[in-house]
């Protein structure tokens, strides 16, 4: 079965402007954080959701709907596991990025390309 995709930046930020705001905002700035963080990874889009790759491997995504949008890490990579935790969360719903969460999201973007 082929995966529908189209790489690069162009493509992906294509896809966030058509969010409705304020998560179009939000999805931008998510995506400028992590090409910040996280340069090496290639943005894909995938099914409609923007995907940050590295090599074949999925390290975080975008996801947007009308009224929501969440950001999450692929199924191999936890920057936010616990040991000892009995649970680790991987998905984020994001309603707002000020200064603390987008400090938060840095830290965990850089945890999971480290």
């Amino acid at each position: 079965m082929a995966i529908f995709a189209k790489k690069g930046d162009d493509a992906v930020a294509a896809k966030l402007e058509s969010a409705s705001a304020p998560y179009r905002e939000i999805g931008l700035r998510l995506h400028e954080i992590i090409k910040e963080e996280a340069p090496s990874l290639q943005p894909v889009l995938r099914w409609g959701i923007p995907f940050y790759t590295r090599g074949k491997e999925d390290v975080c995504y975008i996801k947007s709907g009308d009224d929501y949008l969440v950001f999450g890490f692929g199924e191999t990579i936890n920057p936010a596991y616990s040991e000892g935790a009995a649970l680790h969360p991987v998905v984020w719903s994001i309603t707002s990025l000020d200064d603390a969460a987008e400090q938060q999201l840095r830290a965990l973007i850089s945890k999971a390309v480290a």
